[in-house]
């Protein structure tokens, strides 16, 4: 194998040598570093320098433009310094800047030419570059033959700074007739054009201007459009004086032919003599100190259009000889190619056996490991199919155990219910002080263990990624007084100096109440927890423009420093103390933290203090926008907030109301206790499932409401609402979902199938009622006001104090249209009224209640029943005809809707007017 690896490389080693035996001559690089590059004359130089450089095969020429930035071009020289070019090429912005880093490269031992303008110092190899003295000169001697005595000339110079004009203006001024008395007026253009004409500009009159002599000839031509915008007559009265005469578009030859400037002073670039010195440093032939360009004259109009042909075709001719040496070039490629194809072909075709020969014994080499490798896979692909099969049996047995640990936890609200409610009850009652307090603390407890189970189906929400936040704008300093005053009775009991302190009395934050409730709660029940009698508890609130941070320090056990890092981890406990717990209060906490925009930080010094740092952004462009709900519907209110005040439920509670409630619940006891509570007040039937419940209400034409837990069997509360409210004959009942689930989007899947209200276990039996009085009650008032608005022509809306919205009032104006052309068909339905306005069924139901305080069934019946008012007023239709005429599916649906509205039949009705 040793061998045949030499053979090849041996082989390869005689193909690199004959591709290269013509490529032994050796290249050089130069290195130019220019000045500025987007002057006429300096691209006119570089044309020059690539036409030279074109001449030799083994030359490679690096330019860098400096933009007239001494910085930038002292930076650029050592780079080229570094890169060890073979000769340098320095066109310095300025002298005084550049010198040291010239001088610096050729006592580096790097062949320096310094090309148009002068260093300050000897240290070079060679200067190439016109005579700008003798230029100037010329220029002063051609002036002063144009101009009288006493004559003005406008000069306007080049950077004051560089070699070339100086040379420039001192030549200028010794050139001058000193015997005729010029006045010489200078300004700087800086060899820029633009920068020439806005000094021209500046200067307050031009009247006494016979001369501008200008240091190139773009500030020559920017000085001639400076006064031809303030005063173009007096061009023709004042002569204009360039130098370079260099070709280009609107360089200084293409000026002097169209006669936008009467003469220019040729300054050759030299940038093939430029080249040629560099060859000549490279191949070793001596080089002089200086060569200075000769050639230097004036340039008219006419010499300007001779020069600018003779340009163009040089031009032409460069492009004609640059395409032949390519062509020449592809011609000896292809014949180098030709001369080496017979090598090639038997070297390839050793290489080819050699190949074939290495590639069978490889191949058996192959088949060999192959034959291992296939047993090999063969185990790991059954080892991970175990693996497979493993996984999804613990992910299945994992979920298995979540699911029933969940439904365990919902199965406990359940009892909790007949706990809680029952004790409320008697604690409202009993008058002995002992019973008392034992039912307090037991209260106490179950509120304990409801906050333990709302934690664990909490982690279960935020586990399976459905937690949202319901959003309002809110005064926090105020809700976190109320949020600590819940422990106020404990602190006062284990005597612990327990305060809170603001920054500000009041300050708005966007924020979930529930969820932030529970934050504060679980800090502080820790801090509680975890703080011994007579200790120091502290809640702390800072509020800035940006953020809002609450602390909470105590002053107890603490927590150490390995373990801090830890007790935001889900289930983590420290078994180190005796204090037990669930290990998510903190998890839940950090989550819902962060679900916010915000942090939670920790602090702890064991038996010193302990600190809790929540920080939460100011605004609500931090949260998700489908999360920001500023105005909540009614439906979705949270159970707990106090409807009436307690004297006003009293008073509710005591009376007997002519309803009828159907209660739909699985759980024996539930179904039972809400009976037994429920008779106090209506008359009750009661049903196991919602398939029963359906049954009872078509034998039962008294049913006012339906109360209806959700989860159930062969037929649930989600279903049994939707089929209520899909029927003609049931639509007009209410339905009030009663469940331990909590989740806001089951809660509006539910409003979505129709549900009148939504209440959580375990509930306030006293809640439940209110809930049902006040909803037939508003109900009823809501229908009378509905039929006496719409017999006036009017559109129902809800009281209040704001004034309906311009969109509000088209939206119910586009309702009543749809309602007034489909009332009367019997298939009309509450999805089919969605579909035609093109919104969901969950939007319609939100926007009608919103603006008229009904739910889109009872909108649409009490529509019917003000159009068979109308019917019945004429007198032309007997109590059958307008109950179809009016979409009623029968004659005794539309008797019972309209007595439980007029409080009489339509008979009645007829008869009374």
């Amino acid at each position: 194998m040793h061998k045949f690896n030499s053979i090849i490389s041996v082989l390869f080693f005689l193909l690199l040598l004959l591709s290269c035996q013509d490529n032994t001559e050796k290249r050089y690089t130069i290195g130019f570093s220019q000045c500025m590059m987007d002057d006429v004359w300096r691209q006119a130089m570089m044309v020059e320098m690539n036409i030279e450089v074109s001449n030799y095969e083994n030359i490679d020429i690096i330019v860098m433009d400096a933009e007239e930035n001494n910085h930038k071009q002292i930076r650029q020289i050592r780079e080229l310094i570094k890169r060890k070019v073979d000769v340098l090429i320095i066109s310095p912005n300025e002298s005084d800047s550049l010198t040291p880093i010239a001088v610096e490269a050729y006592r580096a031992g790097i062949p320096t030419i310094i090309a148009d303008r002068k260093i300050n110092s000897d240290e070079y190899t060679s200067y190439v570059g016109g005579d700008s003295y003798e230029i100037g000169k010329m220029a002063g001697q051609h002036a002063s033959s144009l101009l009288p005595d006493s004559a003005t000339i406008l000069e306007i110079w080049g950077t004051k700074t560089t070699s070339p004009a100086i040379e420039r203006h001192q030549g200028f001024i010794d050139g001058l007739d000193k015997s005729k008395g010029f006045n010489i007026i200078s300004i700087e253009g800086k060899w820029r054009r633009e920068i020439a004409r806005d000094e021209t500009e500046k200067l307050p009159s031009y009247e006494n201007i016979d001369l501008v002599y200008a240091h190139n000839d773009v500030m020559a031509i920017g000085a001639r459009e400076a006064i031809i915008k303030r005063d173009s007559s007096l061009i023709p009265k004042i002569k204009i004086m360039g130098v370079d005469g260099a070709f280009g578009k609107d360089a200084g030859l293409e000026a002097i032919a169209d006669g936008r400037i009467d003469a220019s002073f040729l300054y050759p670039t030299g940038g093939d003599e430029v080249i040629k010195v560099a060859m000549k440093i490279l191949t070793g032939q001596p080089v002089e100190k200086q060569y200075i360009l000769e050639g230097t004259r004036i340039i008219d109009k006419p010499t300007a259009q001779t020069l600018l042909l003779q340009s163009d075709q040089l031009i032409n001719y460069q492009n004609r000889i640059e395409q032949q040496r390519k062509n020449l070039e592809s011609i000896v490629n292809e014949f180098s190619i030709l001369r080496h194809s017979l090598i090639l072909i038997l070297l390839l075709a050793g290489l080819l056996f050699l190949f074939s020969i290495y590639i069978f014994y490889i191949n058996r080499k192959i088949k060999r490991r192959n034959s291992q490798l296939r047993l090999k896979n063969d185990e790991i692909e059954h080892q991970k199919q175990q693996l497979i099969i493993l996984n999804e049996k613990i992910k299945e047995v994992n979920d298995q155990k979540v699911r029933f640990f969940m439904n365990v936890s919902h199965e406990v609200r359940t009892p909790l219910t007949l706990i809680v409610s029952p004790l409320e009850k008697w604690i409202k009652n009993v008058q002995d002080p002992a019973l008392l307090a034992d039912l307090t603390r037991m209260k106490k407890n179950t509120d304990r263990l409801t906050r333990i189970i709302n934690q664990l189906l909490d982690f279960q929400k935020i586990e399976s990624d459905k937690t949202q936040l319901n959003i309002s704008n809110k005064d926090i300093v105020s809700f976190t007084t109320t949020v600590k005053s819940l422990f106020d009775e404990l602190a006062e009991t284990r005597n612990i100096h327990y305060s809170f302190t603001s920054n500000k009395p009041s300050a708005q934050l966007w924020f979930d109440a529930d969820k932030m409730e529970k934050i504060l709660v679980n800090l502080l029940s820790n801090a509680f927890k975890f703080t011994q009698d007579n200790g120091t508890i502290a809640v702390d609130m800072h509020c800035y423009d940006e953020k809002i941070s609450i602390t909470v320090s105590d002053n107890g056990t603490g927590i150490s420093k390995d373990k801090q890092p830890l007790v935001f981890d889900r289930f983590y406990t420290d078994s180190s103390d005796n204090k037990t717990g669930t290990g998510i209060g903190l998890h839940l906490t950090q989550e819902f933290v962060k679900m916010h925009g915000g942090k939670i930080s920790l602090e702890s010094d064991p038996n010193k203090k302990t600190v809790f740092t929540i920080e939460i952004p100011t605004g609500k462009h931090h949260l998700p926008e489908y999360s920001i709900i500023e105005n909540q519907n009614k439906i979705l209110e949270s159970d707990t907030e106090s409807i009436i005040d307690a004297e006003r439920t009293r008073e509710i509670t005591a009376r007997k109301y002519n309803y009828t409630i159907l209660i739909v619940e699985d759980d024996q006891g539930i179904r039972e206790y809400l009976s037994e509570e429920l008779s106090e007040n209506f008359q009750v039937l009661t049903a196991e499932n919602g398939l029963e419940a359906l049954q009872l209400m078509e034998k039962q034409t008294n049913i006012t409401l339906v109360l209806s837990d959700v989860l159930m069997p062969w037929m649930n509360g989600f279903e049994l609402c939707k089929k209520i409210k899909a029927s003609p004959v049931l639509s007009d009942i209410p339905v009030i979902l009663l469940t331990a689930l909590g989740e806001i989007d089951q809660r509006m899947y539910g409003i979505a199938e129709g549900a009148d209200d939504y209440i959580r276990k375990p509930f306030h039996i006293d809640y439940v009622k209110v809930k049902i009085i006040r909803l037939l009650e508003e109900r009823r008032r809501l229908q009378k006001k509905f039929m006496q608005t719409m017999q006036t022509g009017g559109i129902p809306i809800i009281e209040n104090n704001k004034k309906i919205d311009s969109s509000d009032e088209i939206f119910i104006s586009q309702f009543i249209s749809l309602l007034e052309t489909s009332y009367a068909k019997t298939d009309i339905s509450v999805e089919k009224l969605s579909e035609e306005l093109n919104i969901s069924r969950v939007h319609l139901y939100r926007k009608i209640k919103e603006i008229s305080g009904l739910t889109p069934v009872d909108y649409l019946r009490n529509f019917r029943l003000s159009k068979a008012v109308e019917l019945l007023d004429k007198r032309r239709f007997s109590v059958s005809e307008v109950a179809y005429q009016t979409g009623f599916s029968s004659p005794a649906y539309f008797s019972k809707c309209f007595k439980d509205v007029f409080n009489m039949t339509p008979s009645e009705y007829m008869e009374k007017k």
